[in-house]
C-alpha cells in the first residue's frame, strides 16, 4: 500500500485490515499535520481487542502526539455501509491526555 498524504484517505484505506464486524481505523497527525501513526481495531482471543485509536496511540512517538489530530473512520465489514466512528470513553481519555483534536467520519461520509 502506498501511504496517502491525506490522513482521511489513509484511514479509509486501512479499514479492510480490521477483522471485526465493525471495522474502524484511525490516523494520527502531529501538530504540523504530518502523519505519524495509524491503527485499526482488532479482536483478541476473548473477543475483545484493541480500539483503532489506542492502537495508533500505542504505535506513535509520544513526543509527537501532543496537540496533533486523530482521524477516525468506520464501516460494516461485509458492507460498504459507513458507521459513525467516535472514540469510546477510554480512548477519549487518552486522546484528551495528549490534547489531540478528533475528526471522525459520520454516517453520511462527512468528516467532522
Amino acid at each position: 500500500m502506498i501511504k496517502p498524504s491525506d490522513p482521511r484517505n489513509l484511514a479509509i484505506d486501512l479499514l479492510p485490515r480490521s477483522t471485526c464486524s465493525v471495522q474502524v481505523a484511525s490516523v494520527i497527525t502531529d501538530a504540523g499535520d504530518n502523519i505519524i501513526s495509524w491503527g485499526w481495531n482488532s479482536s483478541g482471543p476473548t473477543g475483545y481487542g484493541l480500539c483503532a485509536e489506542r492502537y495508533a496511540i500505542v504505535r506513535a512517538n509520544r513526543n509527537r502526539l501532543w496537540c496533533g489530530t486523530i482521524y477516525i473512520a468506520g464501516k460494516w465489514r461485509n458492507k460498504e455501509t459507513i458507521v459513525k466512528a467516535k472514540p469510546c470513553l477510554k480512548c477519549q481519555q487518552v486522546i484528551n491526555k495528549y490534547e489531540l483534536d478528533v475528526i471522525y467520519r459520520d454516517r453520511n461520509g462527512e468528516w467532522r
